[in-house]
């Protein structure tokens, strides 16, 4: 990427502290920004009907986070992102950033790449949740992101999961006895 298109991400970034706990996106909310990660961690989730919790991704520093549907429909999200710790993010607005597609194809090539990351992401957790066993699942997550073991408590690993917690307890006491 040339100076000159860096230059221009630096007048589009707005920066943001969010507090542990503190919901960076709402329900019912536009998600007007495309967020940069700069430090912490944050998840990603929605309200079943029965008022549960239901995670369903984690994103961590130096990754780009955003409920995509909401943002390109200017429609409202039907998800929360809630800082875990402290956190610092850039937010891109959405004016910004079609700004900046429509000034450089590097801009255009990143905004693909970021789309394509975020897509995978939430694609495999979908493949996981329907092609795996619970303990396939466990198991993927800690083959590719053990990180997440020791960021997340066991009440929202099990949601990821799509188990209770009690079945996330019997599921590890089962497999650290093999």
């Amino acid at each position: 990427m040339s100076v000159e298109d860096f230059d221009l991400l630096q007048a589009a970034a707005i920066p943001v502290q969010v507090r542990k706990k503190e919901n960076l996106l709402t329900q019912g909310e536009l998600c007007n920004n495309i967020y940069f990660v700069s430090s912490g961690f944050f998840r990603m989730f929605y309200v079943d009907l029965e008022g549960n919790e239901i995670n369903n991704r984690f994103t961590e520093a130096n990754n780009f986070m955003v409920d995509f549907q909401s943002f390109l429909t200017q429609k409202p999200s039907r998800y929360y992102w809630q800082a875990m710790q402290d956190s610092q993010v850039l937010a891109f607005p959405f004016p910004e950033v079609q700004r900046l597609y429509a000034s450089s194809a590097a801009w255009q090539k990143l905004g693909r790449l970021i789309t394509e990351r975020v897509y995978l992401e939430l694609n495999e957790r979908v493949e996981m949740l329907q092609f795996m066993s619970p303990e396939q699942r466990y198991q993927y997550l800690m083959d590719t992101r053990p990180e997440l073991f020791n960021q997340i408590s066991q009440f929202h690993m099990a949601s990821y999961l799509g188990i209770k917690p009690e079945s996330l307890s019997r599921l590890r006491k089962r497999l650290h006895l093999k």
